[in-house]
């Protein structure tokens, strides 16, 4: 059974903003993406409730304190599990002191609010092409988002991360934006896409937020959209001018569009994180 575990973070107003996935069965269980040191109360809280009482695996798309800050301390309450990650994260995770530093010079509070993270035992880390669990899960190495990041395949579902953004599911309609942060490379982004594409046949599973059912065509506007933007900001290289640049972004991109049917406080997060998105694209273009 796969759950999404909601790690809503009060102290931002953030709701709807990280997926926490748990999968159980009678052959163990798993748990994709724990989430920030911040909430990791609330996720040993909502195991609790599911009778979770040992964790086989963790399993990591990338390292960024939103999505691992609290892997070491959920390593902590459950010291038989393996963290699988990409092996350019094996010593950050073993000696988080670096990537705190530098949450904290780039996220500033936000970071502050995550919480520090705590190191991971070494005899806990592991890389893998295949984690053995319930026939194999493939791992796929997706740079693009992070030089690091990685996606998981199980016979059902794609746990993408953030290769192909952000998604909210608007009935009948999704939204997408893309997760572009320094340091950004178009080229990486779409090889990783082509790497993942044979298996975009089942669930996608989103680290923001949820899951969508329709893999080909979460691929196709992924796809489109990244070279949407790339296109669309780089007439504005020059003179950046990031309202001006979301108002074009707006009117090319029918997808990034719908953000107008978020939520207001989705809409508002939306907005901040664009400029972050936007960011790293100008810093690519020649």
């Amino acid at each position: 059974m796969l759950e999404l575990i909601d790690l809503d973070i009060h102290q931002l107003g953030y709701t709807r903003f990280i997926s926490a996935w748990l999968y159980q069965d009678a052959g163990g269980n798993f748990i994709v993406d724990p989430g920030p040191a911040c909430t990791i109360s609330h996720l040993l809280e909502e195991l609790e409730k599911r009778q979770v009482t040992h964790l086989d695996w963790i399993l990591l798309t990338h390292i960024h304190m939103d999505h691992a800050g609290g892997v070491g301390h959920l390593v902590k309450r459950f010291p038989g599990a393996k963290v699988v990650c990409h092996e350019k994260a094996v010593k950050h995770l073993k000696d988080p002191v670096r990537l705190w530093e530098g949450s904290l010079k780039i996220l500033g509070e936000v970071a502050e609010v995550y919480g520090e993270m705590l190191p991971v035992p070494a005899a806990n880390v592991m890389t893998a092409d295949t984690v053995p669990f319930n026939g194999g899960i493939r791992v796929i190495a997706t740079p693009g988002h992070a030089a690091h990041h990685q996606c998981f395949v199980t016979k059902e579902v794609l746990f993408c991360g953030e290769l192909f953004g952000i998604f909210h599911q608007l009935d009948p309609f999704i939204y997408l934006r893309p997760a572009t942060p320094p340091v950004f490379v178009l080229e990486d982004f779409l090889q990783s896409m082509d790497a993942v594409a044979p298996y975009v046949n089942r669930q996608i599973c989103f680290s923001h937020y949820g899951a969508g059912n329709d893999g080909e065509q979460v691929l196709r506007l992924a796809r489109q959209q990244l070279k949407c933007w790339v296109d669309v900001i780089a007439k504005h290289k020059d003179a950046p001018d990031m309202d001006r640049i979301i108002e074009d972004l707006s009117a090319e991109d029918p997808v990034f569009a719908r953000k107008k049917m978020l939520p207001a406080p989705l809409y508002k997060r939306e907005m901040y994180f664009a400029v972050n998105s936007i960011q790293g694209i100008l810093r690519y273009l020649p």
